[in-house]
């Protein structure tokens, strides 16, 4: 059995550590390969990983590296430390390790594992989950890695008119048998929920804004926000205070940070996400909606209209037409028949696309395909030896 390296750098919890936590385990129960996660060190990304039951090894302790969490990232100047510390210890941790696999999540995990595994040949995975160029970074990246995972089609134009290593498409997949409809239909007021982390470039003040037109207008709403407050409670604050300015207040629920994000999403009739343009790939809280059978209202931005099918499975709209996402959302506010036929079709195409099933099929192809080319680059070296 092969054995596969699965790092993040991230020190907060985002989609793309989720994604790979998840993705690990089931390649881990597939039975054709190995897995080892790898975070930085103690905090929420080690917890997650803990917590469903999956292998991970806090990178800078095991290393014996001094090393203080930021989930904000922090500035240019500590990120580019950040990855310089990365760097020592993923060498370090490679002179008593040799994975078949590298498989990365980010452009710092990228950055350090790619150049620690060059010496030792180790072929490396980068999934890429931004849709921005990184500038200089990605012209090196694309040389350190063996091959890029995109998490959907339209964030290849983030390398538009240049050179790439192998690729593929492999959507984020959903465990179907977590992520399921509701049984029971709920009466009273129509939950409108928003659950990411509260960043600006999600908006959630948009969703606050819209809700509060909407309740002015008479229509029973409420609204839920989940997910991480990284600013220590400044944005909360900040978005508590609108929900009042709004008239809201009592129709407005923040619940903070969820392990139980199933069932948070089988208590909403809408789900909602405003992004910023050029600030998403392919938001796995999208396709977790859908496979709930809760119709999505999102902006058109990167990967999400390969996932949401706009008057199929839910709406989208320009992110910069705040008028037309309150347009959209008193559509289906107040249209319980419309909600309930997007909630139907979204599950269909959840199963038919999303499932994890089918990532890991195409993320092991890929595996087999990288150790193969290894395997054959690693015997014509031995032939000239």
């Amino acid at each position: 059995m092969q054995t596969v390296l699965v790092t993040h750098s991230r020190d907060g919890l985002g989609g793309s550590v989720i994604t790979g936590a998840l993705l690990a385990k089931a390649l881990d129960s597939s039975g054709e390969w190995k897995t080892l996660s790898i975070c930085n060190s103690a905090g929420p990304p080690l917890d997650y990983h803990r917590t469903i039951g999956i292998d991970v090894v806090p990178l800078m302790e095991s290393q014996g590296l001094p090393y203080t969490p930021n989930p904000g990232d922090g500035n240019r100047l500590q990120r580019i430390a950040k990855r310089i510390t990365l760097f020592r210890a993923a060498r370090r941790f490679l002179k008593s390790a040799s994975p078949d696999i590298i498989h990365v999540h980010d452009e710092s995990s990228a950055l350090a594992w790619g150049l620690a595994a060059r010496p030792k040949r180790i072929p490396v995975v980068w999934q890429v989950h931004q849709q921005l160029p990184q500038r200089w970074i990605d012209w090196l990246l694309r040389r350190l890695a063996s091959h890029i995972v995109f998490v959907a089609a339209n964030n290849q134009r983030r390398f538009d008119g240049v050179d790439l290593p192998a690729s593929s498409v492999i959507y984020n997949g959903v465990d179907l048998s977590v992520f399921y409809p509701a049984t029971n239909r709920r009466e009273g007021p129509i939950n409108i929920g928003f659950i990411s982390n509260l960043v600006d470039r999600k908006r959630p003040e948009w969703v606050i804004q819209a809700a509060g037109r909407l309740a002015r207008e008479g229509l029973n709403v409420k609204v839920l926000l989940a997910g991480n407050d990284f600013s220590g409670g400044e944005k909360a604050r900040e978005l508590q205070d609108l929900a009042k300015e709004e008239g809201i207040t009592g129709r407005y629920h923040y619940i903070g940070p969820r392990s139980d994000v199933p069932d948070v999403l089988r208590s909403l009739d809408i789900l909602v996400l405003p992004s910023k343009r050029d600030k998403e790939a392919f938001p796995r809280i999208v396709v977790e909606a859908m496979a709930c059978g809760v119709p999505v209202l999102a902006t058109a931005v990167a990967g999400v209209p390969e996932a949401v099918v706009a008057g199929e499975t839910g709406l989208l709209v320009d992110p910069d037409d705040f008028d037309g996402f309150v347009g959209a959302l008193r559509t289906l506010v107040t249209d319980d028949a419309l909600r309930s036929r997007y909630g139907a079709a979204a599950v269909a195409r959840c199963r038919a696309l999303f499932s994890m099933e089918a990532s890991v099929a195409a993320i092991s192809e890929v595996y087999r395909s990288v150790t193969a080319e290894h395997s054959a680059q690693q015997r014509e070296l031995s032939s000239f030896a």
